[in-house]
């Protein structure tokens, strides 16, 4: 005796040859999408925030291990401005506490373009995995290359991580910025906080609201895909607070080794 149902044989048959390509086609892009998604969820690690992110997490890389972040900004607004990041940093064996990098900036502006490198460190002050809290010491200084005044300031900041649960957490942070831009200076208290959830072991989502005191203010939110505990993809959407508006759109990848 047949396995097969007549009737479902029938209805297979009497389907038109268009729209039975079109099932089998579906079919076939959901099987695919199905193994790759397992394949991502088995071989994957989530990452804490960073990249084009601006709210800092509280940890730093493993002694000897090394990250580089690469991402590229487009700026919605009146005129047309881009920028390009592409930024290194390792924690030696050595100063196993300190974390040491640089962010090398390309920022073009209706035609006109500018480079900025700001050398980083960051230092870890506490990590109690017990309690889920991670803080730390970052600052950083800022030099356009194609200036005559070259100087273009600093910031210091505590970044506080504290981790609710495996898959939620929480990221603030709290500091001073001092920006110098042709003989005008400024000090200004920043602050920020951000949100990171692991919906899947390949995907986490972020959020986070940032900014100074009498100065910028905005907001940026994205999905993070973990194709391997090597490598992580960013698609981040965020706005300005203030009276402008602008809107920005950012592709970013951080590779670990």
């Amino acid at each position: 005796m047949s396995k097969h149902s007549p009737y479902r044989s029938s209805r297979s048959h009497n389907l038109p040859a268009a729209k039975s390509r079109m099932l089998k086609r579906n079919l076939l892009f959901l099987a695919l999408t199905g193994g790759i998604t397992g394949t991502l969820a088995l071989c994957s690690k989530a990452q804490a925030a960073g990249g084009a992110y601006v709210v800092d997490d509280g940890a730093i890389n493993a002694p000897g291990e090394c990250n580089v972040d690469v991402w590229y900004q487009s700026t919605r607004h009146q005129r047309s401005e881009h920028n390009s990041v592409i930024a290194p940093a390792c924690t030696f064996s050595q100063l196993p506490w300190v974390q040491l990098g640089t962010a090398i900036q390309r920022q073009q502006a209706d035609g006109q373009g500018e480079t900025q490198l700001s050398p980083q460190v960051k230092i870890a002050l506490l990590d109690r995995e017990d309690l889920g809290l991670q803080l730390a010491l970052a600052g950083s200084a800022h030099w356009a290359l194609n200036r005559n005044h070259s100087f273009d300031g600093g910031d210091l900041s505590l970044p506080l991580t504290f981790s609710a649960s495996p898959s939620l957490r929480l990221n603030l942070n709290a500091g001073w910025a001092h920006a110098y831009d042709d003989g005008d200076q400024s000090h200004r208290w920043t602050w920020g906080s951000g949100v990171e959830y692991d919906l899947a072991p390949s995907l986490t989502l972020i959020a986070e609201r940032y900014g100074q005191r009498g100065g910028e203010q905005a907001w940026q939110a994205g999905p993070r895909l973990h194709v391997s505990q090597h490598l992580d993809l960013d698609l981040i959407f965020g706005q300005h607070l203030t009276e402008s508006r602008d809107r920005w759109l950012t592709t970013g990848a951080t590779l670990r080794f």
